[in-house]
């Protein structure tokens, strides 16, 4: 940069330093705006989910939850692969079940389902559930506690063994936007 507005050289310089300087705090100023927009959009994030079941509606997904939708329609599947199934199916369904599960209780859940599994498999029991409500409580930032209501039906060999209503609690985090169970617990009344 070529600046010979004064006589002096030493006023050259100062006017050329004053530049280089107002330079370096645009390009900070620039830098800081630009990391605070950044964190501030990465944080309000969402994404739209469409299943390959396809939807009704449409969900969205942030980093701290999900829309009611989401939340609904993740409680409808969880429930689906945990509550219906035949003995055929079971350890099918758990395997799928477990990949929602988040990883600090991934291997309490996979005890608790694969034991399930096995007594189910030896019982030859098939179960049907009929999901008639669902609600939530936040009990923090990013984490649930999901009521699944509904009647439950046994089967075996053909005849019905039992029909209750049943409520289920699910304990739920979410992550990076993703939504792990923690905890699946049976509520019979």
């Amino acid at each position: 940069m070529k600046l010979d507005l004064f006589v002096q050289k030493t006023s050259n310089l100062q006017l050329k330093n004053q530049m280089y300087r107002f330079a370096v705090i645009v390009i900070a100023l620039a830098v800081v705006v630009n990391s605070y927009y950044t964190y501030k959009f990465l944080n309000e994030q969402r994404i739209v989910v469409i299943p390959p079941g396809g939807l009704d509606e449409k969900v969205s997904v942030w980093t701290g939850g999900g829309d009611d939708a989401y939340l609904k329609m993740m409680t409808r599947y969880a429930m689906g692969l945990y509550l219906t199934y035949s003995p055929a199916t079971v350890r099918n369904q758990y395997a799928e079940l477990l990949s929602l599960y988040h990883p600090a209780s991934y291997d309490e859940g996979k005890t608790a389902l694969y034991d399930l599994a096995s007594k189910v498999e030896i019982s030859n029991v098939i179960s049907v559930f009929t999901l008639s409500g669902i609600e939530y409580l936040n009990k923090a930032r990013n984490i649930l506690e999901i009521e699944a209501k509904g009647v439950r039906s046994l089967y075996s060999k053909g005849q019905k063994l039992d029909e209750k209503t049943s409520s289920f609690f699910m304990t739920v985090i979410f992550e990076n936007g993703r939504f792990y169970i923690t905890e699946v617990k049976d509520v019979e009344k």
